[in-house]
């Protein structure tokens, strides 16, 4: 019974560390995908926009990176690691209770940084911290923006946590899938309005793969619920001094 115990615990360490690869290797395909189509969708806007309209899609870039950044504030890793650490302990229901307890930050920490985005643009065109004021559209649709991509952040940290790396690789290629074509479709639409407004078009390219991305991530939380409680139904009430 020890011998079998013992080849148990290997072939546990054994799918582990496949499961692991694999994922690793999903993951890896996915961003090589996303760069090409990334690559070639450059080739396309900047066809469109031409240099004077790239550059004011690029001033806005920066602030929204920022809002994304400082909104996120490394909690998407911190959800992924915790989470493992509890499924690892079989603490189901307290792996819930991260996402849900983070989730909760998030919102509140995207939608600030969402409306100080919006807020802020009047103020960085005054004092010259974006020297074109024909950025400030592109600004302004990008708002939002900061919203969705914190939740997609916290989302896959958490699908990360359960060592479901497919949920990441797939929302990856269809919010970059999304978000290519809404920049070409919309900047090619708005572009006799002006290039202020083929530039805003063009940013809310990544509002609409951020959008996706999201929607195809609740198609895998769903299943991952499922899963948890097919396989898991005992374990998701709370566990006695964890």
């Amino acid at each position: 019974m020890f011998l079998i115990s013992e080849m148990n615990v290997a072939e546990g360490k054994n799918s582990k560390g496949e499961s692991f690869l694999k994922g690793t290797f999903v993951v890896t395909i996915a961003g090589f995908v996303v760069k090409v189509i990334g690559s070639l969708n450059w080739i396309f806007v900047s066809r469109i926009l031409g240099g004077e309209g790239i550059g004011l899609y690029q001033m806005a870039f920066p602030i929204y990176f920022f809002a994304m950044t400082v909104s996120q504030a490394g909690v998407p890793v911190a959800i992924s690691i915790i989470t493992a650490e509890r499924v690892a302990l079989k603490d189901i229901y307290g792996a819930k209770r991260v996402f849900r307890i983070s989730m909760m930050l998030m919102v509140l920490t995207g939608l600030l940084f969402s409306i100080l985005t919006y807020l802020a643009a009047d103020w960085l065109i005054e004092w010259q911290l974006i020297r074109d004021a024909r950025a400030y559209k592109a600004v302004v649709v990008l708002a939002p923006t900061v919203f969705f991509v914190t939740l997609l952040a916290s989302s896959r940290g958490y699908l990360q946590g359960w060592q479901r790396m497919t949920p990441t690789a797939v929302s990856q290629i269809v919010e970059q899938i999304f978000r290519v074509v809404t920049m070409i479709v919309l900047a090619s639409l708005l572009m006799p309005w002006g290039l202020d407004y083929a530039a805003a078009g063009a940013s809310l390219g990544a509002f609409a793969g951020a959008v996706t991305g999201l929607i195809v991530l609740v198609y895998f939380h769903i299943k991952l619920e499922r899963d948890i409680a097919r396989d898991y139904g005992p374990a998701l009430t709370p566990l006695p001094n964890v």
